[in-house]
């Protein structure tokens, strides 16, 4: 995945959930997972590290484990209890 495929959406790197991008607009608890379609674009926050954006590749739907793929840097396995946030456009 290239980043002219998240196009405007990303990548993105703040420092701060009060920086949050626009975009971000809606929070999905590991719970909701399962609901994310492959390709859509997220948002992960995570403390000390802000936002960076990426589409979804894998959902698992028995479980709160969630593939994101990442312009030029690979894919990501985040599990529920993690210490990241996952946001959609709403």
């Amino acid at each position: 995945m290239s980043p002219e495929t998240l196009g405007v959406w990303g990548p993105s790197h703040f420092t701060t959930s009060a920086q949050r991008p626009a975009g971000a607009a809606l929070r999905v608890p590991p719970s909701k997972w399962a609901e994310l379609s492959r390709g859509e674009t997220v948002w992960i926050h995570e403390d000390k590290w802000g936002f960076d954006a990426g589409l979804v590749d894998e959902v698992s739907p028995d479980h709160e484990f969630l593939w994101i793929e990442f312009a030029g840097r690979g894919r990501r396995l985040l599990c529920g209890g993690d210490p990241v946030q996952v946001w959609t456009r709403g």
